[in-house]
């Protein structure tokens, strides 16, 4: 992991590599893709269009870079993970590889939420039961939630109200919570808010597979 240290600050303060090196880890990264979704049997390349006015268009990192993420948040048998902004599941089939509690997919659009549904049901190799939410993440219920993957899924507007649910949350179920938090453009949001630690953050060198920072957060 030593490529991807950084200064631990909740700044975003990144700039992509260079173009030839980029290219060539942007090509690892694809062919390794290809392999793992023949490996799970599901189907979840491309972007897509999202509609809501504080949402971002839906796009995926590499198998790569999630399960680095997902290595990163040690999970346990009793953690429930939930991915904001899932998409077609990507994330949700990874963290599903490991062995917790449950894996929860949460997206606001429900025409991208049925292909992640439909991933999840296809998916070979599951070891932990997932489940899908068509919803915002500002009405999501984090009370059963250990573990929040999101890779920069929409605006502050949502951010603030999905910061406040899981406040609440941790006023009514103290408990330890992990947000790993992708392409971190909002992450001082986090950082201002005293019950939540930053812990570590991804900086991504030149050869990196890891193409956005990764910033680590920890309920306090």
């Amino acid at each position: 992991m030593s490529t991807l240290a950084a200064e631990l600050t909740p700044e975003y303060g990144f700039s992509p590599a260079p173009r030839f090196p980029r290219y060539c880890t942007s090509l690892l990264n694809r062919a390794c893709d290809l392999v793992w979704e023949a490996r799970l049997g599901i189907h979840t390349r491309g972007g897509a269009l999202v509609l809501h006015p504080d949402a971002r268009d839906y796009g995926c990192l590499a198998y790569d870079t999630y399960f680095r993420i997902l290595a990163r948040l040690e999970l346990k048998p009793e953690d429930v993970v939930v991915d904001i902004g899932c998409g077609k599941g990507r994330v949700v089939c990874v963290a599903a590889t490991y062995r917790v509690k449950e894996v929860i997919g949460v997206d606001i659009d429900a025409d991208l939420l049925a292909l992640g549904q439909a991933n999840g049901r296809k998916m070979r190799g599951r070891r932990a039961p997932v489940r899908f939410a068509c919803q915002s993440a500002a009405d999501f219920d984090f009370d059963p939630v250990s573990a929040v993957v999101l890779i920069s899924p929409f605006g502050e507007a949502t951010m603030d109200k999905m910061l406040g649910r899981i406040e609440q949350s941790l006023e009514a179920r103290p408990r330890s919570l992990r947000i790993a938090y992708g392409n971190p453009v909002l992450s001082p949001m986090l950082a201002a808010k005293p019950w939540l630690h930053l812990y570590e953050c991804w900086r991504p060198g030149t050869w990196s597979r890891v193409k956005f920072p990764v910033h680590f957060y920890q309920s306090v």
